[in-house]
């Protein structure tokens, strides 16, 4: 058997291969037809940290219909600085859809979680009427994990999740590259161990695809357990890279791009998503890329305009 960093490099040679078709993949290739009826949100993790009401009005002004929000709000609006925020929103038309939850790290055979620390997080998008929280696996790509510890890492899921669920909200599962579910392979180890009634997927489609795996198939298959989306598009030289080289595309700091403007097959990702008739959120989380000269808001209105093709109603 080869060791796991060869096997696994080689399996993201083989399936991204099949999950993106070459040349013409950076583009829209134009409109499916029908209008879908998803809400779409955008992320302000687009935004410096200090631009946050800056970027609340932005996403608003392009017209947005939610936000996803970082952990830090949590620490930012405590009491009735939450309920201004709450009110703010409001008054901007924006459902607050998710929270990052970065106070609650996880890990493959950690089982030491700060549960008072999520029952905070609860408590804040409680109060400013949110759908869902947001989680990774905290593992790492090149480790192979025994499954004992991926064990753990589903039971923590699942409490969690279930402490969300006795709130009337929804704990969601982001496979990230560089972690556990970078791969296909580690995507499924996850969702394994954790129960549909407690552990949602949300479908990053960039992350997926620079970590080897075919959205179209993720969504096809997991279509039961979808939560909401990421839509931003990944860069061609950083996809190339992590092709020739895991390691040294994994360092690469620019990493995602405006929608349309990289390798990802949207055509083959709106078709499964007509396909399985998803009409829940659909959030832009554009990150770890280069600004245009607008600066974020301008991108947000690339986006808009590209979604807008891709039959989207903004």
């Amino acid at each position: 058997m080869p060791p796991p960093g060869v096997a696994r490099r080689k399996f993201l040679k083989e399936v991204g291969a099949a999950a993106l078709a070459w040349g013409a993949a950076s583009r829209l290739w134009g409109a499916l037809p029908g209008v879908l009826p998803n809400p779409v949100g955008y992320s302000v993790i687009s935004w410096p940290e200090d631009q946050f009401e800056q970027a609340l009005e932005a996403i608003s002004s392009v017209g947005y219909k939610g936000v996803q929000l970082l952990g830090e709000v949590v620490q930012n609006y405590p009491g009735d600085k939450a309920l201004a925020l709450r009110d703010r929103l409001k008054k901007l038309n924006l459902v607050p859809t998710a929270l990052s939850c970065h106070n609650v790290p996880l890990a493959p055979g950690k089982s030491d979680i700060s549960y008072s620390n999520f029952r905070r997080d609860v408590d804040f998008m409680k109060t400013l009427g949110g759908v869902f929280f947001q989680f990774t696996d905290g593992g790492h790509a090149n480790v192979n994990y025994f499954a004992a510890d991926v064990k753990i890492l589903g039971a923590t899921m699942n409490e969690l999740g279930k402490i969300a669920k006795d709130s009337g909200l929804t704990v969601g599962y982001h496979p990230h590259f560089g972690m556990l579910g970078e791969t296909r392979e580690g995507l499924a180890r996850v969702m394994d161990a954790t129960r549909p009634e407690y552990v949602r997927l949300i479908v990053d489609v960039a992350h997926l695809a620079l970590g080897g795996s075919d959205p179209a198939e993720v969504i096809r298959t997991c279509r039961e357990r979808l939560a909401f989306f990421h839509l931003k598009d990944c860069r061609k030289d950083t996809y190339d890279l992590v092709r020739r080289d895991h390691d040294a595309g994994a360092k690469a700091r620019l990493r995602f791009c405006e929608i349309g403007k990289g390798v990802l097959n949207f055509q083959s990702i709106m078709a499964a998503i007509r396909d399985v008739q998803f009409k829940g959120w659909m959030i832009v989380e554009l990150d770890r890329y280069v600004p245009p000269p607008g600066g974020p808001t301008e991108s947000a209105r690339i986006n808009k305009a590209a979604l807008e093709k891709l039959g989207f109603n903004i």
